[in-house]
């Protein structure tokens, strides 16, 4: 079966249309087989970066540099506007992970038409008044990634990608990764991470052994845990139906439950614990549905 596990998939994405760079598929540790479409190269992740933002957070916390419920404004007081709103004041570091800060629609960095003119983003997002009480209603924001990026970088006196290196990369053996930065010379957080296909597979394997890899310790199987289970219903968020499913800590719930981190196009690091098998992608597609579909359907059945 090995080096087969692919061929009926390709030959789906060649019929489907779908524009196709890489996908690996690994299963028990191992490299079951790859297919590429392109050359071997560092793929914007886009959204899919949040996950990696996410193990960053339950790092950091397992080093108590700051908890799951400290308020966000209590990291930025130089930044806070002169009136701060009683919901702005109660929107924590899970509000942000969950993708709840209390805003009706997203307050910052989702898409160039919404990056704001304000040079400090950190500023910029503190600024916006939420509507509701955080913490109740999903609202896919990629401010509030950000956010947990400038955290990260206020407790540890780090930039995140500085934080992460000897962290989660080096460790995994992920070499030079990329972040793209903001104004300020902060990592989005976000999105802007760039990897090749097969960088992640050690991402998704770390997250199966339940945060261990090669034995140490990379973040607290509790934190692995939370990040990975569902947090919020993302119900009536105008996704397609495998993002309908609902959300953890910056990863998208799955079927049977598997859970994504996922990014814009078709980027994926796909874990599927009853199978014990990690499947990691990159494409350039508005049909991300399919290529789905076609994972569940032809390869997921034949491992």
């Amino acid at each position: 079966m090995k080096g087969r596990i692919l061929k009926e998939y390709v030959r789906y994405i060649g019929e489907s249309g779908i524009n196709m760079f890489g996908i690996c598929v690994q299963q028990h540790g191992e490299l079951l087989d790859e297919f590429r479409w392109t050359a071997d190269e560092p793929h914007p992740l886009y959204s899919m970066s949040k996950s990696y933002v996410s193990i960053g957070v339950g790092i950091a916390i397992d080093e108590g540099r700051f908890a799951l419920n400290d308020t966000v404004v209590s990291f930025f007081p130089e930044l806070l506007p002169e009136q701060v709103s009683g919901y702005a004041a109660e929107m924590t570091v899970r509000d942000l992970l969950i993708m709840a800060s209390g805003v009706s629609r997203p307050a910052l960095m989702n898409g160039e038409e919404n990056r704001p003119g304000e040079t400090d983003w950190a500023k910029a997002f503190l600024a916006v008044v939420p509507d509701t009480q955080p913490g109740k209603t999903f609202v896919y924001d990629s401010g509030c990634t950000y956010m947990l990026s400038r955290i990260i970088a206020k407790t540890t006196g780090q930039d995140l990608l500085d934080y992460l290196k000897p962290r989660l990369f080096d460790p995994l053996g992920i070499e030079n990764p990329e972040w793209d930065k903001c104004p300020l010379g902060y990592s989005l957080g976000g999105s802007g991470l760039r990897l090749r296909t097969a960088q992640s597979l050690p991402f998704g394997q770390m997250l199966l052994q339940g945060g261990e890899w090669e034995n140490r310790r990379i973040v607290s199987a509790d934190w692995v845990r939370e990040a990975t289970s569902f947090q919020i219903a993302t119900d009536g968020c105008g996704f397609f139906y495998d993002k309908s499913l609902g959300y953890g800590y910056q990863f998208w719930m799955a079927r049977m439950g598997a859970y994504r981190a996922s990014g814009a196009h078709g980027q994926g690091c796909f874990v599927i614990p009853h199978k014990d098998a990690v499947i990691t992608y990159n494409a350039r597609t508005p049909d991300m549905q399919s290529l789905l579909e076609g994972l569940w359907e032809i390869v997921i059945p034949q491992l």
